[in-house]
């Protein structure tokens, strides 16, 4: 049966364009570079990997795969994101050859070809309010994979995040300049899911995308969703803190912020 990706603008699209009208430093300030050092020992890509990048927003993680050598293609819902994508590669790395953007559903992944891995980083995996809908996403992650092919997705640990819900004030200049952000971070346990609210202050006027909502599933979770999609050798890892790690880590209920998993198609 062919599904037809529904019509209306989804409130993560909606999100990640408001943040990044704003300043594209909001939508992420992590180590890039370290990620996809990881990315690759996780999955053992060998040099020159071709790698399709789910959900890939502004490309930082997409842009470091392809600085280290691989053939990346970025794929995102929104048009006005992937645009931004494209200006910043080309503002870095003038002249250089970089990923390839598309624009897509998750759910429904443009066929373009065998791909060596499969990556769903950040906050790219739990955004539907169905988990049949998260089954649909690593279903099509499965059909884009070549046999003994790599899924490597990273996602919220829900232990850490049901114990650190609150708010924080961030002041200008922390996260993107001139920018004041008041964050409120909920934890719906019922749901299993990470609610984010997000308050921009800049240049006198007030900015407040939807809220962020992410599915949190736990290791056992992952591992009978992507197993339930063909895959096979499905690891579930750990972090300390935020901080991505060399080697993967035993998962660590009040240390490990995010989860990795990895597997084999």
């Amino acid at each position: 049966m062919v599904h037809a990706p529904p019509s209306d603008t989804p409130w993560w699209a909606l999100r990640y364009e408001e943040l990044a009208g704003v300043d594209p430093a909001l939508l992420g300030v992590s180590d890039h570079d370290a990620e996809a050092e990881f990315v690759e020992r996780l999955a053992g890509f060998g040099a020159g990997a071709r790698l399709l990048d789910v959900g890939c927003g502004l490309g930082r993680q997409a842009g470091a795969l392809s600085q280290r050598g691989h053939n990346v293609s970025g794929v995102d819902l929104s048009p006005r994101v992937l645009r931004l994508a494209r200006e910043r590669w080309n503002r870095l790395f003038p002249g250089e050859r970089g990923p390839n953007w598309m624009p897509g559903d998750m759910r429904w992944l443009p066929n373009s070809g065998v791909y060596d891995g499969v990556l769903l980083l950040g906050g790219s995996f739990g955004l539907f309010a169905s988990d049949a809908d998260h089954q649909a996403v690593l279903a099509a992650a499965a059909q884009q994979v070549r046999p003994g092919g790599s899924l490597v997705m990273q996602t919220p640990n829900p232990y850490w995040w049901a114990a650190k819900a609150g708010t924080q004030y961030v002041a200008p200049g922390s996260w993107a300049d001139g920018v004041e952000v008041v964050q409120n971070v909920r934890f719906d346990a019922v749901a299993g899911r990470v609610d984010e609210r997000t308050i921009c202050f800049v240049g006198g006027r007030r900015v407040e995308p939807p809220v962020q909502s992410l599915r949190a599933f736990t290791p056992a979770e992952l591992v009978a969703l992507v197993r339930g999609a063909g895959f096979r050798e499905v690891e579930v890892s750990g972090t300390e803190g935020w901080t991505v790690p060399e080697e993967p880590l035993p998962v660590d209920a009040t240390e490990s912020v995010w989860l990795w998993v990895s597997a084999r198609s």
